[in-house]
């Protein structure tokens, strides 16, 4: 048996949500432990780790090497998913960024309307951006999970393109399916989330008049409370 990259729980979730089998495109590869793992495992036919910047691809090439699949794994330099073709992977994952970036990648290439496509995707900020421009540019989330690592909560989503373009309520923009998630990891994003808004309602709240978004979000914090106390 090959020997395998050591995972943290966020990266384990990450590699959970890539399909068995699929070409995997791994943007913004870092150390290139998930694409290496992931190959090692044999979970992809194939892979490709992409980062804007020579170092960090320096250290997977390493990482590949070191764990013997540096022949099934490809190495671009490129920005988002610039150096990637249409057709060239299956599943793209878009993991430690923020949720504006993410989208940022997504939305400038048209290829990625593909029904055939998964995107799967970790938010380190503004998760609700995310979810809102998935959601109002046709994207539905498909899978939704919450892990803890480091002792910070994340979320982890699993998405694709239906054509099925649709306008968020604050709940499901800030919590997605998370809301109705009984898990203790699901809870502690729950409990940030609800410290995020309420920063954000107190924000509002000094305004001379602090309009609909105000009570929208007052009403979503007194929700997120009840249940990050029950």
């Amino acid at each position: 048996m090959e020997r395998l990259p050591k995972l943290d729980a966020r990266l384990l979730t990450i590699a959970s949500m890539v399909r068995e089998g699929a070409r995997c495109a791994d943007i913004g590869c870092d150390h290139g432990y998930l694409v290496a793992w992931l190959a090692a495992q044999k979970k992809i036919s194939a892979g490709c780790a992409c980062d804007i910047n020579r170092k960090p691809l320096e250290k997977a090439a390493f990482t590949l090497s070191e764990y013997g699949v540096a022949d099934r794994v490809k190495l671009i330099l490129c920005a988002g998913l610039d150096g990637l073709p249409a057709g060239g992977a299956d599943d793209i994952v878009i993991a430690g960024m923020g949720g504006d970036l993410i989208w940022e990648i997504i939305g400038k290439a048209p290829w990625t309307r593909d029904p055939a496509l998964r995107f799967v995707l970790q938010p380190m900020t503004k998760s609700e951006r995310l979810r809102r421009s998935l959601a109002e540019n046709g994207f539905d989330i498909l899978r939704e999970e919450a892990v803890v690592s480091g002792n910070f909560p994340y979320a982890v989503m699993q998405a694709a393109y239906t054509g099925r373009a649709r306008t968020l309520t604050p709940a499901e923009a800030y919590c997605g399916t998370l809301l109705d998630d009984p898990s203790p990891a699901a809870r502690r994003y729950l409990a940030k989330t609800a410290r995020l808004i309420r920063e954000r309602v107190e924000g509002l709240g000094r305004a001379a008049s602090p309009g609909a978004e105000y009570e929208e979000l007052r009403a979503l914090l007194k929700e997120l409370e009840s249940r990050c106390t029950t």
